[in-house]
């Protein structure tokens, strides 16, 4: 070492030295850590998770509420045939999914109707009803076409296993309940998202 350095620091250069070495692994395990815990790696927090995980949750639960309907008496032990599982899935997202709305719930915007957690709060929903019924359809026939069959769905609720998790825990469109940024509502391009005809007519078309 330099004999011009001043003699105090010379002296406890070592432990310097060594202090610097711990911070560096310190900075390096915290980056780590944060990169493990951190869902959303471009740093962009959705303002609408809550609510579009709430909306995917609803979809799942829709699901669910279709194949129970569909299995009628019989036991889950014996399968529907095919054709009544089709039915049951497409009938589902072909549903007007109505008694929707949203609500503030702690300064977040929440989904409320059939199915949701804030089911109660619904008289004091904004009237939107005709935006959730297309945004919750929408939803529902996305998520369905990414499903490789609807038997898919059929066995993992006859199996008692989550719907829920499947189609809201998962990566990519199934990850509404796993990612900050999930990303824009299925549909929100089309150019009459937004109007006022007839949403019973409206949904063959897409």
């Amino acid at each position: 070492m330099d004999s011009n350095i001043n003699p105090h620091i010379r002296r406890n250069y070592p432990k310097m030295k060594t202090l610097g070495i711990i911070w560096m692994f310190i900075i390096l395990y915290a980056s780590a850590a944060g990169d493990v815990d951190f869902i959303d790696t471009d740093g962009v927090n959705d303002p609408e998770a809550a609510l579009k995980c709430d909306a995917c949750k609803t979809v799942a639960y829709k699901f669910a509420e279709s194949f129970s309907k569909a299995q009628g008496d019989l036991t889950r032990a014996i399968a529907l045939k095919d054709d009544e599982i089709v039915e049951a899935a497409e009938g589902t997202c072909d549903d007007l999914w109505q008694g929707y709305g949203s609500i503030k719930v702690n300064d977040e915007e929440r989904l409320t109707g059939p199915g949701t957690n804030f089911d109660t709060y619904q008289d004091e929903a904004e009237e939107d009803e005709g935006l959730w019924s297309r945004r919750l359809q929408d939803l529902c026939d996305e998520l369905l076409a990414e499903v490789s069959e609807e038997k898919v769905l059929y066995n993992l609720w006859a199996s008692d296993n989550s719907l829920e998790d499947y189609l809201c825990r998962g990566d990519g469109l199934f990850g509404a309940c796993s990612s900050d940024f999930w990303g824009s509502w299925p549909g929100e391009d089309y150019e009459d998202y937004d109007d006022g005809d007839d949403f019973e007519y409206m949904h063959d078309e897409f």
